[in-house]
């Protein structure tokens, strides 16, 4: 499947739940993960989303690196189903 496919899933998984799936573009810092997800009660995450099989860049692997040092959830999807579980991770605590 498809990143922007998957991408859709997601956005639309999250709108469902009563969140926002905020697309992220930075000029000032490359690999930023894709999307920002918030949801209910200040719940944060941060998604990179992949084509089926591929793998993140090392330096978008230094952004989520970094980001987890802060505290902020990071995820890596590259499968439809991962979505539901990134979502209740989340949501969680």
């Amino acid at each position: 499947m498809l990143e922007k496919n998957i991408e859709k899933k997601l956005v639309k998984a999250v709108k469902d739940k009563g969140g926002l799936c905020l697309k992220l573009n930075s000029l000032s810092m490359i690999g930023i993960p894709d999307r920002l997800i918030l949801m209910n009660k200040g719940k944060i995450g941060f998604v990179e989303l992949k084509q089926k099989g591929l793998k993140p860049r090392p330096i978008q692997i230094r952004r989520i690196k970094d980001l987890r040092k802060l505290g902020f959830k990071c995820f890596v999807i590259d499968d439809v189903e991962r979505i539901g579980g990134v979502i209740d991770e989340i949501c969680s605590t």
